[in-house]
């Protein structure tokens, strides 16, 4: 029987360091994309093509070290995990580096524009 529950409290750790999430945590879980193309005939055919597991999140900048300098250091890669405490599951990705432009709002402390991205996620309870 499937949980009647979504959303809810979510944990993120990074390197073993607990971050607060200002938004939304949005997490792709599979490592391709898919795309309908359509023949010069009228029948339909479906393209894919790898890309990363990703995470697209933002945080509260709680006067701590640079989150953006220890995210995105040239030699770094990094463990994160996700976990969905009302849904009872989280996700880990693996020797992840993180992407994006973030961007720091002075007035609310929120850092947003933050990907991390991995070839390695596994579910975790």
């Amino acid at each position: 029987m499937s949980s009647p529950n979504a959303g809810g409290f979510v944990e993120l750790t990074i390197d073993g360091v607990r971050y607060s999430i200002s938004g939304e945590l949005e997490i792709e879980e599979t490592n391709f994309e898919a795309e309908a193309q359509v023949n010069q005939d009228g029948t339909v055919s479906r393209t894919q093509k790898p890309k990363p597991y990703k995470f697209s999140l933002s945080i509260r900048d709680r006067q701590g070290p640079s989150i953006q300098r220890l995210l995105y250091r040239d030699d770094t890669l990094i463990d994160v995990s996700a976990i969905e405490k009302q849904m009872k599951r989280g996700v880990l990705l693996t020797g992840a580096f993180a992407t994006g432009t973030p961007k720091r709002n002075t007035a609310n402390g929120e850092i947003s524009g933050i990907e991390i991205v991995s070839d390695q996620m596994r579910f975790i309870s």
